[in-house]
């Protein structure tokens, strides 16, 4: 059987391999570590191997990074893909190798109505310009635009990085913090895994002297057992992301609807108080109206990178 090989790297800690045959969906991915690229490359060997050495046609890849000089860096993980070493790896001519966010993107037609679920907004305009928000170890975005015959076109952004607005005294508090540690302040330091964390740590050297260091997984579990300080990080990093959101929308005019995803969202989905995130992310004056009908969808997908990936392949 001739298959493409799929791999996504968008998690620094592992990588996810599986193998389709030309434009279907993974039906299983399989993980496997990827800390240097000799352990990379030796993944893929193995992998390959347990699979009893597929003819493969092409393969692709979904990365955290951007393109340098005939291969793609990743900062992440602390290497790069050579292409033509990949392909000579792999002894094949046709090799993609994608940003993971945009990936995500590539995904968003390919899904089931079972893996989105509405957060708030309209029905939205058919045809219009629609975005993905991701939000893991960092934060990334996507405009997703149709082409007069209906195919979508995603473009790459960088919208993660751009300035953090306030709005509150306590956000406020948070940005002034983060100024003084890193200077610029870009809204991945608070919409990200390590956003969290970071809050939750404001809160408490702010509130109480406290300097303990925490992760994102013990902000999310003390919430979960009802702790203060950590709904209330939980709460401003929401706020954070609805408001992410809502400029995304509006400078894109994303008419045609928001999706979130990324390990982060998933982390933190049960705790979101949905109403208070509609309602910052309808907070825009004499746009209220505008906002409000814009669909926001919340994207409940295993392997949605590789998912995107395929679409690469019909």
């Amino acid at each position: 059987m001739t298959a493409v090989l799929l791999s996504d790297l968008s998690n620094s800690a592992h990588m996810k391999l599986a193998l389709v045959t030309p434009g279907a969906r993974p039906t299983e991915a399989t993980l496997y570590p990827c800390k240097s690229i000799e352990e990379f490359n030796a993944s893929i060997v193995d992998f390959l191997e347990a699979n009893n050495q597929p003819e493969l046609m092409a393969a692709a890849v979904s990365a955290c990074g951007w393109e340098v000089d005939g291969g793609f860096s990743m900062p992440n993980h602390g290497y790069r893909i050579d292409r033509q070493h990949l392909r000579e790896l792999l002894n094949i001519q046709r090799l993609h190798v994608v940003n993971d966010c945009v990936c995500k993107a590539m995904a968003v037609d390919r899904l089931f109505t079972s893996e989105l679920f509405k957060v708030c907004g309209g029905e939205g305009e058919d045809g219009q310009v629609r975005a993905l928000v991701g939000a893991g170890r960092g934060l990334g975005l996507a405009a997703i635009i149709m082409d007069d015959l209906g195919h979508p076109t995603v473009l790459p952004c960088e919208g993660g990085h751009a300035d953090l607005a306030v709005t509150t005294p306590r956000e406020a508090q948070v940005f002034e913090h983060l100024e003084r540690k890193y200077g610029h302040v870009s809204r991945e330091r608070v919409v990200s895994m390590q956003g969290l964390a970071e809050i939750y740590e404001i809160l408490g050297q702010v509130d109480a002297g406290d300097n303990r260091r925490v992760n994102a997984s013990e902000v999310v579990a003390l919430a979960h057992t009802g702790d203060a300080r950590a709904l209330e990080a939980v709460s401003l990093s929401q706020g954070f992301l609805a408001a992410m959101a809502s400029d995304t929308a509006l400078m894109l005019g994303a008419r045609g609807g928001i999706y979130l995803a990324g390990e982060y969202v998933e982390l933190i989905s049960d705790l979101i108080d949905w109403k208070g995130f509609e309602a910052r992310f309808t907070d825009k004056g004499r746009l209220r109206g505008y906002m409000q009908d814009i669909p926001v969808y919340l994207i409940r997908a295993r392997d949605l990178e590789l998912i995107g990936l395929t679409t690469l392949f019909g």
